[in-house]
């Protein structure tokens, strides 16, 4: 067991050689450490995240308790994938022959990662392990896939490399939760499933007019991490704050994110408005365009009862961002990047201007990831994650950004220089 920082509020506890069960027991017990809001299994780690900065006290490895009661599910599936003829020729059977073995098979959750809560699913055969495509393709929400000897359901349409082997009509999307069995039921004929249709951005003060860059975010939520589902919140949580702060709300109460430009609202009642610094009164029946973000990409538009504390603070630097080495420390202390246009509130990619040396381990395997982790890709780019990020990654993770540095993600644009330095452990 090797424990290794991974920011100044997560640790990434690498457990070595553990089944599934041993793997779940120990994130068991690591949730009810005090001060912990999040476990994150991976492949064979977990990546523990508090609620303050970490100091050794916390640096007590868990103990497996025995794992938990697994939830039990049966999940039809109609074997008619574009890759099934090449697998039972490549494991040497007939389709009935498969489909007598196949059914009552239990699959068994070990983590989960990629992209709408995917899970990796133990139980397979090995004797019927198939490599990766070559190549990613388009693929359909419920399609049954294999890749090596791990099993999956793609809970979103989304491109994707491994071997389709069927469908399913369940909708899996954030379905699934570490420790989960799902039983295998073949069936002849599946309906395909319909996307979750996303919910219309609505607020209760003002008719939305125009917002093409808006996202409601609110404080951050750890309860769906155990599904996949990230925690989200304020990108710059410090201008949120702020913006809150000045119509009299908490500080991390519902408030629209803007990017680049703010929404044209007609306001349905009386209220104070804070934006960009400024805060004005608004009449109900007032039609108003909130114009471009200052001072970088994001703005936060707060609604509120009564005029609150207007505070204008130095945040120094926004193009120096302080950040740990690991949870895989490559010993890297300063890298200078240019901030590419692939950005969102899932990840910003960076392309450094000088390369970085250092050698990817070829068993690199998933582990847990938090807002402000820095990925190191094949390609050498970085990608650091924002609070959308997915929870598990298999890619290296040079140096995490501290909690208190990662507003300045948020406010990066394309085109922009920015240096990365490495900080000291808090403990």
């Amino acid at each position: 067991m090797h424990l290794a920082p991974a920011g100044d509020r997560a640790l990434l506890i690498d457990l070595g050689d553990v089944t599934a069960a041993q793997l779940h027991g120990f994130a068991a017990s690591a949730r009810a450490t005090p001060g912990v809001i999040a476990v994150i299994p991976g492949h064979s780690s977990l990546y523990v995240i508090f609620n303050r900065p970490v100091e050794r006290w916390a640096l007590s490895p868990p103990k497996n308790d025995g794992g938990l009661r697994a939830r039990r599910s049966t999940v039809r599936v109609a074997f008619d994938g574009a890759d099934l003829a090449e697998f039972l020729q490549r494991t040497h059977q007939t389709r009935e022959a498969f489909l007598s073995r196949v059914s009552g098979m239990t699959l068994t959750a070990r983590y989960l990662g990629f992209r709408g809560g995917f899970a990796y699913l133990e139980g397979w055969p090995e004797e019927w392990a198939m490599p990766r495509r070559p190549t990613s393709r388009p693929v359909l929400r419920g399609s049954f896939a294999i890749a090596g000897s791990v099993a999956g359901f793609y809970p979103i349409d989304t491109p994707g490399g491994w071997n389709l082997l069927g469908r399913t009509d369940a909708s899996l999307e954030h379905a699934i939760a570490p420790g989960d069995e799902l039983v295998i039921e073949p069936v002849d004929e599946i309906t395909a499933p319909q996307p979750r249709p996303k919910p219309a951005l609505q607020l209760d003060y003002a008719e939305i007019l125009s917002a093409p860059l808006a996202t409601l975010v609110g404080a951050p939520d750890w309860s769906g991490i155990e599904r996949g589902i990230s925690p989200g919140g304020a990108f710059d949580d410090v201008a949120a704050a702020l913006a809150n702060r000045a119509v009299g709300n908490p500080s991390d109460a519902p408030l629209l994110e803007c990017a680049m430009t703010g929404p044209r609202l007609r306001f349905r009642r009386d209220a104070f408005v804070a934006w960009c610094g400024r805060v004005q009164r608004v009449r109900a029946g007032e039609e108003i365009a909130f114009g471009r973000v200052t001072d970088g990409l994001r703005g936060y538009l707060a609604v509120g009862e009564r005029e609150g504390v207007v505070a204008q603070i130095d945040r120094g630097d926004r193009l120096v961002i302080r950040a740990m080495r690991g949870p895989h420390d490559a010993g890297i202390g300063t890298i200078e990047c240019e901030v590419t246009p692939s950005m969102d509130r899932v990840g910003i990619r960076l392309r450094p201007f000088q390369p970085i040396d250092v050698a990817i381990p070829a068993d690199l395997r998933s582990c847990g990831m938090q807002c402000g982790t820095v990925q190191l890709h094949p390609d050498g780019s970085l990608v650091a994650m924002g609070p959308d990020h997915p929870i598990t990654g298999g890619y290296l993770q040079p140096m995490t950004v501290l909690s208190d540095e990662r507003w300045k993600l948020a406010q990066l644009s394309p085109g922009e220089r920015v240096r990365f330095v490495a900080a000291q452990p808090p403990y």
